[in-house]
């Protein structure tokens, strides 16, 4: 019984200081598969060993077992609680046979074979993970970023409104329409504070393409998968002199489609952060 505590120890040890190159700088979360099943194990009060288990990927088909990765799932953004995966997020933690060229219609031959939607969302998570291990490729340990949750972008639109002491009511209105945000130096000044400190934009490198992908997926076809396109947007707008405030701006409006992605997402947050400050809806009429 000793021997295996130490030995769990290690190894928990060991998958939670893994990779520590991650990057962790301002709202950017990143765990890895490890952590996530450590902090559900904890949650969902299971036994130590089971842990131990978990880590040699021996997952048994039990309630529990079914419950905790879903709670994984949760944690990582990978599994919504309404039952909807996010694939581009599952799949950022196995590496694919650089010689096998079905891995992806064989894991999701596979999903539609064992985790069918009239399932209960437990077991769906379970065979979803489970297929993913068996038919997608290996599982890295290493952390990688996290989506940020609704709530947790609205707690970011909260302290950039708070930092910059710009009123609900300005934000509201220019998320009333697409092209508000870069008329005034507040609202430009706004959707850099936003996106910096939620890990997708820094002033040095410009908008993080594969951060993008990760927290919002594509919005066409292709789009982000190429980060030279972005890149060379960004640097001919770098070339204009433009202010730090406006550079962001006009980067993610012209090179970041920010009508497909952050626009859709503050109008999503816009009801949770007037609970958050109290603020009373404002009619349509109102605000025109």
């Amino acid at each position: 019984m000793f021997t295996t505590r130490l030995l769990v120890g290690a190894l928990v040890s060991l998958g939670l200081t893994a990779c520590s190159f991650a990057f962790t700088e301002h709202g950017a979360i990143v765990q890895s598969i490890v952590q996530a099943q450590h902090e559900c194990v904890t949650y969902l009060n299971l036994p130590k060993h089971r842990l131990y288990q978990y880590l040699m990927y021996n997952y048994s088909n039990d309630a529990k077992t079914k419950q905790m990765l879903r709670c994984v799932g949760l944690i990582l953004q990978w599994w919504k609680s309404d039952g909807t995966l996010n694939e581009h997020v599952l799949a950022q933690y196995f590496m694919p046979d650089t010689s096998d060229s079905d891995y992806y219609n064989r894991t999701y031959r596979c999903i539609e074979r064992k985790a069918p939607v009239e399932d209960d969302l437990c077991s769906r998570a379970f065979e979803t993970f489970q297929c993913y291990l068996q038919q997608y490729g290996e599982l890295l340990n290493c952390p990688k970023v996290v989506p940020l949750s609704d709530e947790r972008l609205t707690e970011t639109m909260h302290f950039c409104l708070d930092v910059l002491d710009i009123p609900f009511s300005d934000f509201e209105q220019w998320t009333s329409s697409s092209e508000l945000f870069l008329h005034t130096e507040p609202a430009r000044c706004l959707l850099r504070c936003f996106t910096i400190r939620a890990g997708l934009y820094s002033d040095q490198h410009g908008p993080f393409a594969d951060r993008f992908k990760l927290q919002f997926g594509a919005p066409k076809p292709d789009v982000f998968d190429n980060e030279l396109e972005g890149d060379y947007c960004v640097a001919r707008l770098r070339r204009e002199g433009h202010d730090a405030c406006s550079l962001a701006a006009r980067s993610l409006y012209e090179c970041y489609y920010f009508t497909d992605t952050l626009l859709p997402t503050f109008e999503r947050i816009l009801p949770l952060l007037r609970l958050v400050l109290h603020q009373p809806e404002v009619e349509t009429a109102e605000m025109e």
